[in-house]
């Protein structure tokens, strides 16, 4: 069965980046722009990773991680942002991106995600 990714992202563009990334592997992608969506779709059915944007314009990525890791024990989740400059070092995931990141490195650290 293909493992399932929630990508979460306010920007079209990287929606459309994510879009080219997994197209022709053998995961399954769910796509929203918001906050409320994506908590949403956490709330109704599992996913094996979220992705998601650090601000979105409805809320925070930190927060929908928080909410994905409730719902799911052992959930994997990757943040992408812009500057995590803007969060508490305390709030600073051990993995995440910043944009523009590296195809091959981002791609790596989803497969080692779902491993």
């Amino acid at each position: 069965m293909p493992r399932s990714i929630l990508v979460a992202d306010d920007d079209e563009a990287m929606l459309d980046v994510y879009t080219r990334l997994f197209t022709g592997t053998d995961y399954l992608i769910f796509k929203t722009s918001s906050f409320a969506e994506a908590a949403r779709l956490i709330n109704s059915r599992n996913y094996d990773l979220l992705i998601t944007d650090l601000m979105l314009g409805d809320g925070l990525g930190t927060d929908l991680i928080k909410i994905f890791e409730r719902k799911q024990a052992g959930a994997k989740s990757l943040l992408v942002s812009g500057s995590v400059a803007i969060l508490p070092p305390e709030q600073i995931p051990d993995v995440y991106f910043e944009k523009p990141f590296k195809v091959e490195v981002f791609m790596a650290a989803v497969t080692k995600a779902l491993a």
